[in-house]
């Protein structure tokens, strides 16, 4: 398979804004060839999520790894790509899931057969910010905006637990790019 980057973070840290940058960036600059895609992937599971709403963490975590399952089949399909940008990815399981009260080692192991990222940037910013920019976000469900500052305190310890590169997501989205382009451009060297 091509070079992962997973972009993690809780809602409202700019994954998507730095994803389309970054995208816009590999391809002018670099010359790469570039595929951006997101997680949730699936309509249909999409569907079920916001159908169901987020009470449930375990019905959550498979619904989740069933949508990464479908969606790592379909990248695995690609050709001719270089690099593949990700706007989540099962890091997020294991974060938000785990905020809801689940086993971590569980959603880890339920994900353990996905490939591993290559890079992950991770963007940490104040929960305050964060629910300030998601006011109209399709999952905004009131238990997982409860859960946002133990989300984040997970993604810091599997940070650091896997290693993952940090960039201060309360700046501006230039210098969040010009941060994650130093990431990258070291990687791709």
């Amino acid at each position: 398979m091509q070079k992962l980057i997973a972009i993690e973070g809780i809602d409202g840290s700019g994954k998507t804004t730095l994803a389309n940058m970054l995208k816009e960036y590999l391809e002018s600059k670099r010359k790469l060839r570039v595929i951006l895609t997101r997680e949730p992937f699936s309509e249909e599971i999409i569907g079920l999520i916001e159908k169901l709403g987020w009470s449930d963490p375990v019905l959550l975590t498979l619904l989740f790894a069933a949508d990464r399952a479908i969606h790592i089949h379909w990248l695995s399909s690609l050709q001719n790509i270089d690099l593949i940008l990700l706007d989540r990815y099962y890091f997020s399981s294991i974060a938000y899931q785990g905020a809801l009260g689940l086993d971590e080692e569980w959603i880890e192991i339920v994900n353990s057969r996905f490939p591993k990222p290559d890079i992950v940037i991770l963007l940490d910013l104040p929960v305050e910010v964060a629910i300030s920019r998601i006011k109209n976000d399709k999952f905004s469900f009131k238990e997982k905006i409860r859960s946002l500052e133990k989300v984040r305190e997970r993604y810091l310890k599997l940070a650091n637990k896997y290693n993952f590169y940090i960039i201060n997501a309360n700046k501006d989205k230039n210098e969040v790019l010009n941060d994650a382009v130093k990431i990258i451009e070291k990687y791709l060297t």
